[in-house]
């Protein structure tokens, strides 16, 4: 019976380190994919802004003023960002306790599978 309940204690301890290997691996590596999106969006919206400023200098025959206005739009959404602060914060946390909340069911699900 003792080592019934020694296996059974090492047993759950290995599982619940391998839960928690799961869980951070899969934490890492949707880590990494937004790193790699958030890179690559970075990239995008540099070169979409040089883009934008060039036009926006050919249309106004001053390049200065392209990139004074495309700049002055990243001043203005940074002061709207600063304004609504609470809100977009609020709406992250809340979409990553979904996330957070998804990923546990999904794993609760694939146990239910596996008995």
């Amino acid at each position: 019976m003792v080592n019934y309940l020694k296996n059974y204690v090492n047993n759950s301890i290995n599982y619940a380190k391998l839960e928690v290997v799961d869980s951070v691996s899969n934490m890492l590596g949707a880590g990494v994919y937004g790193v790699l999106v958030g890179m690559f969006a970075l990239m995008i919206l540099f070169i979409g802004s040089m883009a934008a400023a060039f036009i926006l200098g050919n249309w106004f025959d001053d390049l200065g003023t392209g990139f004074l206005v495309v700049m002055g739009i990243y001043i203005l959404m940074l002061i709207l960002f600063i304004i609504f602060r609470r809100k977009i914060i609020l709406i992250l946390t809340n979409n990553v306790v979904e996330a957070a909340m998804e990923a546990m069911d999904t794993s609760d699900e694939d146990e239910n599978y596996e008995n």
